[in-house]
């Protein structure tokens, strides 16, 4: 393995375990990596707003040097307090997918920073916003995404559901967006360039290292672009099975069993 300058993780299903939660193994592992002077950072779907909120919450702040939000569409550096943003889709292409869908058993949600816009607000949407930092605020979306762009629009479902809403997504084709999964009830559209992939490469211009002096975790199907960009890229034992064939190891435990803590002690810090 090249020597490592840098470290990205995915959130939830890698970096978190099951109750959104950093272990003790993960905070001592990426504190041990800022006292080598390798950068280390998250690169989520979710705003760099909420992250950022977040980060004492999880007692890892000091440890963070960036954060990749929006699948690779934002990323921003947490010492420089420097943010950019990257190919926004168009309202107009947004709602065309709302339109789509419409018909369908699904909630719409657009993000904004950290507010969390939608067509409609129920208490499972709201603890789900919660969770994440957000603050959801139910709006007539075709008014709001009017001479609007946004960084993605979100499809949120039952998670029996999703297997429909996945069939659906098979029929929509347009070359100014695409659409992924990116948990067993949420399906989001971004501009075709935007992946996690992109944001590493940003990430790496950026802070003026290699991607092969990179190594980044996932678990899911939204990670695969970033776990074949890097130098090493490691996917969970909890992963899917599209992000476990491009990785370069798939490890030996699961997000709740600190993958990420094991793999940097044993491969990268050397203990």
């Amino acid at each position: 393995m090249h020597t490592v300058t840098l470290v990205a993780t995915d959130l939830d299903g890698t970096f978190l375990n099951s109750q959104k939660q950093v272990s003790d193994l993960n905070r001592e592992a990426i504190s041990a990596l800022k006292h080598k002077g390798i950068l280390f950072g998250i690169a989520s779907g979710r705003p760099v707003e909420t992250v950022h909120a977040m980060l004492n919450q999880w007692g890892i702040q000091d440890s963070v040097s960036f954060i990749m939000g929006m699948n690779g569409g934002v990323i921003y550096d947490i010492r420089r307090r420097t943010k950019e943003e990257y190919h926004l889709l168009d309202g107009k292409v947004v709602l065309d997918i709302i339109h789509f869908y419409q018909d369908m058993d699904v909630i719409f949600h657009v993000l904004v920073g950290d507010i969390r816009y939608t067509s409609k607000s129920t208490p499972e949407t709201r603890a789900h916003a919660k969770l994440f930092g957000e603050t959801e605020i139910e709006i007539d979306l075709e008014s709001f995404l009017q001479d609007r762009a946004v960084n993605k629009l979100i499809i949120y479902s039952d998670p029996a559901y999703q297997p429909k809403v996945i069939e659906r997504s098979k029929s929509f084709r347009r070359y100014d967006c695409i659409g992924f999964s990116t948990a067993n009830n949420l399906f989001e559209y971004c501009d075709p360039v935007i992946n996690k992939g992109y944001g590493i490469e940003k990430l790496c211009k950026h802070f003026g290292v290699n991607l092969e002096n990179c190594v980044a975790f996932g678990d899911e199907a939204n990670d695969i672009q970033m776990l074949e960009k890097v130098g090493m890229g490691v996917c969970m034992k909890n992963g899917c099975d599209a992000a476990k064939a491009v990785a370069n190891v798939v490890s030996e435990y699961t997000n709740d069993e600190s993958a990420l803590g094991h793999f940097l002690k044993e491969h990268v810090l050397n203990d």
